[in-house]
C-alpha cells in the first residue's frame, strides 16, 4: 500500500481507508470501460423545436443547466471539505502546537478558495469578462496548478531544514497564510479580468487538456518525493493521509488530461468527484490524528493521575514513618536523659564508697588492693564523664532553640577567657579575623567553639606551639547565603577518610591513654550547628593540622 513503506505502524491509516481510496480511484475508470457514462447530456438545441420562436420551458432550462449544477455541487463540496480541514488543523494546533498541520491546512484552504473562484466564475456569480467555454477550463487548469504548487510549497517549508521556534509558530502561520492568499488573489484577478484566455481543450488530440499535464507531473512529484519525505520526518496520521491524497489527485489529472473532451462529460465529472476525495482524505487524517491525540491525552492524564495517587500514598506512608521516627527519637532522647540521670546516683555512691575504701586500704598498705581501687575510681570517673556528655547530647537534641541576633566575636571572647590557662600553658597563638553577626543562641554556640578550640589545643604537636586561625567569609550555596567560619590549626591532624566518623557519638581516632575525652564533643557540635540550620565538616591531613568549617545562615538573607 502507498504508505506502508514510509510510516511507522502507529501512524498509518487504517487499511480499510487505503483500500477504499484505491477502489474509488479505479472503479470509475473500469465502469467507463464497461460502458458507464457519468457525464451530463448535451442540451437540446432550439432548431429541433417546432418553432424557434417558442419560449424555452423551465424543464428545458434546467436540463440545459444540469451540467453547471453538477459542476457547482461537486466544486462546493470540495471547498467545504477544505474549510473543515483548515478549521480542524487549527484545533489540532491548539492542542499539540505542531505548526505543520495549520500551514498545510491553510495551503489546502487556499487551493479550495481557488476552486471556489473557479466555480463562482463558471456560474457567473462573480463577474468575469471571458466566455465560459474558455473561462471554465482555463480556471480549472489554473486552480489545479495552484493547488499542486501551493501544497508542495506548504510541505516543502518543513523539509528545508530550517527549525522554527515554537514561540513564533503563530506568526509563521500568519505570514505563510498571507503569502499564499496574495498569490491566490493575483491569479484570481488575472483570470477574472483577462478578455482573451488561452485555449486549454483539444478534444481530438491524444492529450486533450495539455495544461493538466503540469499539475499531473507536480502531483506525481509530490506523491513520490515530497510527501514521503515529509511523512518520514514528521510522522503522523495526517502525514499518511496527505501521502494517500496524492493518488486521487493523480487520477483527477489523468481523467482531465487524457479523457475529458468537453465540459461536464463523464471524465470531467469523475475528475471533479475524485477531487472531493483528495480533499476529504487529509480531513479524515486530521480527524484520526485528533482522536489519537485525544486518546493519548486521556492516557497521559490517567497515568499522571495514577502517579499522583501513588505519590500521595507514598507521601502518607512517608509522613507516617516520619511521625514514627520523630516519636521514636523523642522517646530515645527521653530514655537517654532519664537513664543518664538515674545512673548518676549509683555512680556517686560507687565513688563515695570507693574513696572510703581507698582510705581504709591505705592503712594496711595493700598495694594490689590500692591499684584495684584506683582503677575502679578511674572507671567510675570516666563513666560519669560519659554520662554527663550523654546528658548534654540529649539536651542539645531535645531543647527548643530561640535564635537571636548575636555577635560571634562576643561568643569567641567568652571561650578564650575560659581557655586562657590552657592557651598560656601551650603558648598558643590565636589569630582571629573579623567575625559577623548571626541569628543564633550564644550558649549553644559557646559549646561549639569551646569544643573546637579545646580539641585544637589538645591535639597540638608536642614539639610545636599551637597556631589557631579563625576567619570568616560569605558564600552562596544553592542560592542560600551562608557565613563560612573556619577554625584552622597546625596540630597532628588525621586522614580525610575519617572526616565523617569523628562527628559520630563515642567515635575516637586515638586511645584514651593518649588523649582524654569521651568522643561526644564533636557530635554535640554537629547537632548544635544543624539546629541553627547550618552545616559543619572538616578538612584534614595527617601531621598537617585540621580545618573545621561551619556554615551558618546569613541573617535575613541580605
Amino acid at each position: 500500500m502507498i504508505n506502508l513503506f514510509y510510516i511507522k505502524e502507529e501512524y498509518r491509516l487504517p487499511p480499510s481507508i487505503v483500500i477504499a481510496v484505491v477502489v474509488i480511484c479505479v472503479v470509475p475508470f473500469i465502469l467507463q470501460l464497461l460502458g458507464g457514462d457519468f457525464g451530463n447530456a448535451l442540451p437540446v438545441t432550439t432548431t429541433s423545436r417546432a418553432s424557434a420562436t417558442l419560449p424555452i420551458t423551465a424543464d428545458e432550462m434546467f436540463y440545459r443547466l444540469s451540467g453547471g449544477f453538477t459542476h457547482a455541487l461537486l466544486e462546493w463540496t470540495a471547498f467545504s471539505a477544505a474549510i473543515f480541514v483548515v478549521l480542524l488543523a487549527f484545533c489540532h494546533y491548539s492542542i499539540t502546537h505542531d505548526i505543520t498541520t495549520p500551514v498545510i491546512g491553510v495551503a489546502l484552504f487556499c487551493a479550495g478558495c481557488m476552486d471556489a473562484f473557479h466555480t463562482l466564475a463558471a456560474t457567473r456569480l462573480i463577474s468575469a469578462v471571458a466566455e465560459n467555454t474558455d473561462l471554465i477550463p482555463f480556471t480549472w487548469a489554473l486552480s489545479r496548478v495552484f493547488n499542486a504548487v501551493i501544497m508542495i510549497a506548504g510541505v516543502g517549508v518543513f523539509l528545508s531544514g530550517r527549525k522554527i521556534n515554537p514561540e513564533n509558530g503563530m506568526k509563521f502561520i500568519i505570514l505563510i497564510s498571507l503569502v499564499f492568499a496574495l498569490i491566490g488573489y493575483l491569479l484570481i484577478y488575472f483570470a477574472a479580468t483577462s478578455h482573451d484566455l488561452p485555449q486549454t481543450q483539444f478534444p481530438d488530440a491524444i492529450i486533450r487538456r495539455p495544461y493538466d499535464i503540469i499539475p499531473l507531473l507536480l502531483f506525481l512529484f509530490a506523491g513520490l518525493v515530497i510527501y514521503p519525505l515529509f511523512a518520514k520526518r514528521y510522522p503522523s496520521i495526517f502525514a499518511s493521509a496527505l501521502l494517500l491524497s496524492a493518488l486521487p489527485e493523480v487520477a483527477v489529472e489523468l481523467h482531465m488530461a487524457f479523457g475529458s473532451q468537453r465540459l461536464f462529460d463523464s471524465d470531467f465529472n469523475i475528475a471533479h468527484f475524485l477531487k472531493i476525495i483528495a480533499y476529504v482524505i487529509p480531513l479524515v487524517g486530521l480527524v484520526l490524528d485528533y482522536v489519537q491525540t485525544y486518546k493519548n491525552q486521556i492516557k497521559h492524564h490517567e497515568q499522571l493521575q495514577l502517579a499522583h495517587e501513588t505519590l500521595n500514598i507514598k507521601a502518607i506512608e512517608l509522613n507516617r514513618t516520619n511521625d514514627q521516627l520523630t516519636q521514636s527519637n523523642a522517646e530515645l532522647e527521653k530514655f537517654a536523659y532519664i537513664a543518664s540521670h538515674d545512673l548518676q546516683e549509683p555512680l556517686r555512691k560507687i565513688q563515695a564508697f570507693g574513696d572510703r575504701l581507698h582510705k581504709r586500704v591505705e592503712i594496711i598498705s595493700d598495694e594490689k588492693a590500692i591499684d584495684y581501687i584506683d582503677r575502679m575510681q578511674k572507671s567510675a570517673t570516666r563513666m560519669r564523664s560519659l554520662i554527663d556528655d550523654l546528658l548534654k547530647f540529649s539536651r542539645v537534641g531535645s531543647e527548643d532553640y530561640v535564635l537571636k541576633d548575636i555577635a560571634l566575636t562576643d561568643v569567641l571572647t567568652s571561650v578564650l577567657d575560659d581557655l586562657h590557662i590552657s592557651i598560656d600553658e601551650k603558648s598558643a597563638q590565636i589569630n582571629i579575623a573579623e567575625l559577623p553577626r548571626i541569628m543564633g543562641e550564644s550558649s549553644k554556640l559557646y559549646q561549639v567553639f569551646l569544643n573546637l578550640l579545646s580539641n585544637a589545643l589538645k591535639f597540638a604537636k608536642a614539639e610545636q606551639a599551637p597556631i589557631i586561625t579563625i576567619s570568616s567569609q560569605r558564600v552562596l550555596i544553592e542560592n542560600i547565603a551562608y557565613w563560612q567560619i573556619k577554625i584552622q590549626d597546625n596540630g597532628i591532624g588525621f586522614e580525610q577518610e575519617y572526616a565523617d566518623k569523628i562527628f559520630e557519638v563515642f567515635q575516637r581516632l586515638h586511645g584514651r591513654s593518649q588523649y582524654q575525652g569521651t568522643g561526644i564533643g564533636l557530635a554535640i557540635c554537629k547537632k548544635i550547628v544543624e539546629k541553627h540550620n547550618g552545616m559543619i565538616h572538616v578538612e584534614s591531613e595527617l601531621d598537617k593540622g585540621a580545618c573545621f568549617i561551619l556554615l551558618l545562615e546569613v541573617k535575613d538573607q541580605e
